[in-house]
């Protein structure tokens, strides 16, 4: 909020100049002002029915006491146009050089958030329809929630008509307006009924598409293709996309939790466990996520079951398949990279993964999403060797992934950012909501046992539809 004499000043001095700068430029500049603000707690900031229909991001990872929650945009940047993650690069990073920003904290400000499908080259089916193929947005709000506090940050762009005056009376009624607007409570959980529609491809052209991958592995030397399905439920007018991720945060704390809900496209949400890059200034972390066993139903068994994941020949051998080829693209441009001997289990409230951690420091002035172009698709999503498995990929699934196993996170101003895999997660239009989720398929897979690896990865997003109930 616009409060004493030093911030009027500040404010002041930063529209004047973001002003003369689109003059002397003659084009439009992006000015962002932040500030801070008590709350514990960012998705309520998305909530107000009044908000249903604007353009509304979140991005919470619970256990590091990180979140963002984004309302209305200033900028969109899309590849309507076939653009490249190049072109959008570019664009982003041009933004962002001209951009003026007034605060009180160094690592605090706008950011754009978004993503991209799985593959842009493919055509969208009707039920990814409007949803746009990769899509950044910068909020006009954007609330920004660490363990050091939290904070909003409005922005605008400016013109080289604009009257600086007019301009700090704008913003002092929209930082007011939007530290109003966040409640200190959500509201109660919505418990929708959900009916199933159906599954795309359905259990048997499901197994008939192992089968016909299991035939193409040995003689033409693929190691693995990831396959994936969908399940189609009804869900009525009633759904709530922040309840939905309510129960997602409550339920999978050690997961990366979003929604991105876009006007008229639908609303696309999930909880992932697995990172694709992470870029803090010149260290990068990353991991392979691969390899799935059940829960067990008490202590012992579900240690029983980690040593069954962690000894298995069959998964470690499709979670070998991820690590050597995350390490042969960063060997590209990182000359030494950190692995673990060994993967760690990593335990989620239904299923158990394998996981390795994987770090580096680069040597030259990468930015985020010149990491996400070289490590997307990875074979966690995709298999190995890549070109190959992207063609059977195409060939044998009858669905368009859209953005479900694709990178989705966030940039800032230095070229930092997060990405993750959208894993776990569900497109939502239409009151239908089309689940997406699936499996490594290697020389050991059997139909069954990968149908039932991938029911249990349904679980999460059918009970958030459902308002927390099974």
């Amino acid at each position: 909020m616009i409060t004493d004499t030093q911030t009027h000043t500040d404010l002041n001095i930063g529209l004047t100049d973001a002003i003369a700068r689109a003059k002397a430029e003659d084009t439009t500049i992006l000015f962002s002002y932040t500030f801070q603000f008590e709350a514990r707690d960012l998705l309520p900031l998305l909530s107000h029915p009044a908000d249903k229909n604007a353009c509304r991001i979140y991005w919470e990872q619970p256990r590091e006491g990180f979140a963002l929650a984004g309302l209305g945009k200033t900028l969109e940047i899309n590849d309507d146009h076939g653009e490249s993650i190049d072109s959008l690069n570019e664009k982003i990073s041009n933004y962002f050089q001209q951009a003026i920003h007034v605060s009180n904290h160094p690592f605090v400000g706008p950011r754009f958030l978004g993503g991209h499908s799985f593959n842009p080259q493919s055509d969208s089916d009707k039920t990814w329809g409007e949803f746009p193929r990769a899509c950044y947005i910068l909020p006009e709000c954007l609330a920004t929630l660490n363990p050091d506090g939290c904070w909003l940050t409005i922005s605008k762009m400016v013109t080289k008509n604009d009257n600086p005056n007019s301009l700090l009376r704008e913003f002092s009624r929209n930082c007011t307006h939007y530290e109003k607007r966040l409640p200190v409570t959500l509201p109660p959980l919505r418990h929708v009924p959900i009916d199933k529609f159906k599954d795309i491809p359905n259990r048997k052209e499901y197994d008939e598409i192992i089968y016909s991958v299991l035939e193409k592995i040995r003689p033409e030397k693929l190691e693995k293709v990831v396959i994936s399905r969908s399940h189609q439920v009804k869900v009525g007018e009633e759904f709530s996309v922040v309840s939905a991720v309510q129960v997602l945060r409550n339920m999978y704390p050690k997961c990366t939790n979003f929604f991105f809900s876009f006007p008229k496209a639908g609303i696309f949400f999930g909880a992932t466990p697995e990172r694709l890059i992470r870029k803090n200034g010149q260290e990068i972390t990353t991991e392979a996520l691969a390899g799935t066993i059940d829960r067990g139903r008490n202590m012992e068994e579900d240690r029983l079951l980690a040593e069954t994941l962690f000894d298995s020949h069959k998964e470690r051998e499709e979670h070998r398949f991820v690590i050597e080829q995350i390490k042969g693209r960063l060997e590209t441009i990182i000359p030494e990279i950190e692995i673990p001997y060994e993967p760690i289990v990593l335990k989620l409230k239904n299923v158990q993964h394998l996981k390795t951690p994987i770090s580096g420091v680069l040597e030259n002035g990468e930015k985020i999403l010149d990491l996400v172009k070289l490590l997307h698709p990875t074979p966690a999503v995709a298999g190995t060797p890549l070109k190959r498995a992207m063609e059977v990929i195409g060939k044998l699934e009858p669905h368009d992934r859209g953005w479900y196993s694709g990178p989705v996170g966030w940039i800032d101003p230095k070229g930092n950012g997060d990405f993750f895999v959208a894993l776990r997660s569900a497109l939502v239009k239409n009151e239908e909501a089309h689940i997406f989720v699936g499996g490594g398929i290697v020389s050991e897979s059997l139909p069954e046992q990968e149908w039932h690896e991938t029911e249990l990865k349904l679980q999460p997003i059918i009970s958030a539809l459902s308002g927390g109930q099974k």
